[in-house]
């Protein structure tokens, strides 16, 4: 539809360019030149047709005028030679007028093209363009097309037709935020199961060491009953805290993943563990009837995708497939493989270009989808299950999370036997990787640092940690405290550690503090949510680095070592 209105509009538009230069503007030119009596053999002529051009440029103009979504005719420099009244109400400030304007000064408010100007495009190829753009300085997105204007064979101009989707865009947005809220809520009864399999890691060891590690009342013959605990076994606790913490780290990050109400953060994606998590997560939350099979080939490559939306694929595929089941007993197979696509699946998939690709399946043997209801499922609203069981939103949004990522989805089903569904991703090359922790011994100095945060426990674990990497330790519990550090002046301090989020003062403002005060002191700011801070806010705090909570000891004592010898120099990061 869109398509053949932008045909409408460009033929309308070289009608009446040609109607302007080829009979209005001779006629309008005629009309300015002072008037002198014709020949008499001139005057018997019958009047030019031309004398109601007037009316007709009138009624070219209301209609032009007509179209809701704003028009311009640019010429071959993009620059406006007429616009309808949609567009004038768009673009014009102050009523002023905008024709011998530039388009992307009215739409971008600068000086250069617009980025992905489809003008460019139609400039080269002769046809008309669509796109999708955002201008921020209108702060809206159009559905664009431009389609060139011919005259005599020759490029004259560009009839731009934009229409306003930011509406559209946005509640599209709001719908995957709340989609999302949504599958957390099915994955609560898992994220806890798996918190407390955590917890119950860490309390268990460390209740072991209590127990078998003697205390100073105990030294002599009376021991605790038992064998005594070994170095090795020491270890083996120690190691199973230690892996207890991370696992709780990379969930807290997934959650956060998951939820962030933001634009897609794509990046390079070993799909593998995000798959198995989903699951494993997922397994908890299933009925004891539903057997959930998971297998992963060996070796699978990389995509380029935003985790969290990844797993609310994984996730609401495999609660589709448990609502198939209807509390029955019943299989789910979920299977991660790569693939070559050749001609025969080309054939099946045709939005499929040649390549390698990252194959996700999920199958289920539940009742399975009818032929006529097969082709219908990613519509929005389009549900089979009752009245209050559902909004239909799912899978039109799954659809929505797999194109935007390049991807193509597929279902095949059949009455009574269950369904497949099978999405590919785009594999991308893998880039070297050398980040193989070494056995080399961590970083240390001598310098004094100051630690700052307002939980007890964490500053006392971290001045331990720093001293046994030979730095000196001022311990503060608050901001007030940290600063009654530089106020005394009884320290040289040569570095500051602190958490972002206390009460009173937040991390940021401590650091904004502490460099109007003293400039040269280097800060390291710690956070367990990298979006609290932007970059911009923590550079003009005088932030030399920013590390996520929970932080690891090698990694903060690298950190350390590659501020502390700049800042000696008076380089900066």
């Amino acid at each position: 539809m869109l398509a053949l209105t932008c045909l409408l509009l460009a033929l309308y538009a070289v009608f009446s360019l040609s109607f302007y230069f080829l009979r209005l503007r001779p006629t309008l030119r005629r009309a300015s030149v002072p008037f002198s009596p014709p020949p008499d053999s001139e005057r018997a002529r019958p009047a030019p047709a031309a004398l109601g051009a007037p009316q007709v440029l009138q009624e070219w103009q209301e209609t032009f005028d007509a179209i809701i979504d704003p028009v311009l005719i640019l010429d071959t420099d993009l620059r406006v030679v007429k616009a309808n009244q949609a567009a004038r109400q768009l673009l014009s400030i102050n009523d002023a007028p905008i024709e011998g304007k530039a388009c992307h000064q009215l739409f971008a408010g600068s000086d250069a093209l617009c980025p992905f100007c489809p003008a460019t495009s139609v400039r080269k190829e002769c046809k008309p363009q669509r796109r999708e753009l955002t201008h921020r300085y209108l702060g809206r997105t159009f559905s664009v097309c431009c389609s060139p204007l011919f005259a005599q064979e020759k490029m004259v101009g560009f009839v731009y037709f934009a229409k306003d989707i930011s509406l559209q865009r946005n509640l599209e947005k709001r719908l995957v935020h709340a989609h999302k809220l949504e599958s957390i809520a099915t994955l609560a009864g898992g994220i806890a199961h798996d918190f407390n399999n955590i917890l119950g890691a860490i309390l268990g060891n460390a209740d072991l060491l209590l127990y078998r590690l003697p205390s100073r009342e105990q030294q002599g013959p009376e021991v605790p009953s038992g064998p005594p605990i070994s170095f090795a076994e020491v270890g083996e606790h120690v190691q199973a805290i230690r892996r207890a913490g991370h696992r709780a780290k990379e969930l807290v990050a997934q959650i956060l993943a998951f939820s962030r109400q933001s634009a897609n953060q794509r990046r390079n994606l070993l799909i593998g563990p995000v798959v198995k998590e989903s699951c494993r997560l997922l397994r908890a939350s299933l009925p004891a009837t539903i057997d959930l099979r998971v297998s992963v080939a060996d070796n699978v490559g990389m995509i380029f995708a935003d985790p969290g939306q990844i797993q609310q694929v994984v996730m609401h595929l495999c609660t589709n497939a448990a609502q198939a089941l209807e509390n029955r007993t019943g299989v789910i197979e979920i299977s991660l493989r790569e693939a070559e696509t050749g001609k025969a699946e080309q054939l099946r998939y045709h939005d499929l270009l040649p390549g390698r690709y990252v194959v996700l399946t999920v199958k289920d043997n539940g009742k399975g989808i009818p032929p006529e209801m097969l082709e219908r499922i990613f519509d929005p609203f389009f549900t089979t299950r009752e009245v209050g069981e559902g909004s239909g939103m799912g899978l039109a949004v799954i659809h929505g999370i797999i194109v935007s990522h390049d991807g193509v989805i597929d279902v095949t089903s059949e009455v009574g036997k269950g369904s497949a569904f099978t999405v590919f991703f785009p594999r991308v090359r893998e880039e070297s990787e050398s980040e193989a922790e070494t056995a080399a011994a961590m970083p240390r100095g001598t310098e004094t640092i100051l630690f700052v945060d307002d939980e007890e426990d964490i500053v006392t674990m971290r001045t331990r940690m720093l001293t046994y990497l030979g730095y000196r330790v001022l311990p503060a519990t608050s901001p007030e405290q940290a600063l009654g550090y530089f106020t005394r002046g009884e320290e040289k301090i040569d570095l500051v550690i602190t958490d972002h989020t206390m009460p009173r003062m937040t991390g940021l403002q401590l650091a904004s503090e502490i460099t109007t005060r003293f400039p040269d002191v280097p800060i390291i700011l710690c956070s367990g949510y990298s979006e609290a801070v932007t970059l911009e806010e923590a550079l003009d705090a005088g932030v030399r680095r920013f590390l996520a909570k929970p932080v690891d000891m090698r990694l903060l004592a690298i950190a350390i070592r590659e501020i502390l010898p700049n800042h000696r120099n008076g380089g900066s990061l």
